[in-house]
């Protein structure tokens, strides 16, 4: 028990290494295996961004039940769906498929979901 109390701290500060990397690293071309790497680590790190996204989504609705409930179980199978398709991903990355290494989710990245992204890009049109 002793082990796994000292592991997990090193495993919290290897995650925010990760992410702090990745935040100021680019992104690998479209259609690459390391793209789908990339998109694999991403998907499984993001993915409670859908438990937001469907909470900014739900905000603006009045129904019963509550908005929020529906937000946490939407959001929930959404977050749960990303990262297992993160980690199909990240096994399959050497592999060609679908075809041209292309995403198998749509949006590409949890954060091109978010709802208030969506408004800033329907303003400007």
């Amino acid at each position: 028990m002793k082990q796994m109390s000292r592991s997990v701290p090193a495993v919290i500060f290897l995650m925010l290494i990760f992410t702090a990397s990745v935040h100021a690293a680019d992104l690998a071309q479209p259609g690459t295996p390391a793209r789908k790497l990339q998109r694999g680590f991403l998907n499984i790190a993001l993915s409670p961004f859908e438990l937001s996204n469907q909470f900014s989504k739900e905000r603006k609705t009045d129904k019963f039940p509550p908005s929020w409930m529906s937000a946490i179980g939407r959001g929930g199978l959404y977050m749960v769906g990303r990262m297992v398709v993160g980690v199909e991903e990240i096994l399959t990355f050497p592999i060609s498929a679908p075809a041209n290494y292309g995403p198998i989710l749509q949006p590409e990245f949890p954060w091109e979901n978010s709802p208030e992204l969506t408004e800033v890009k329907s303003s400007k049109s």
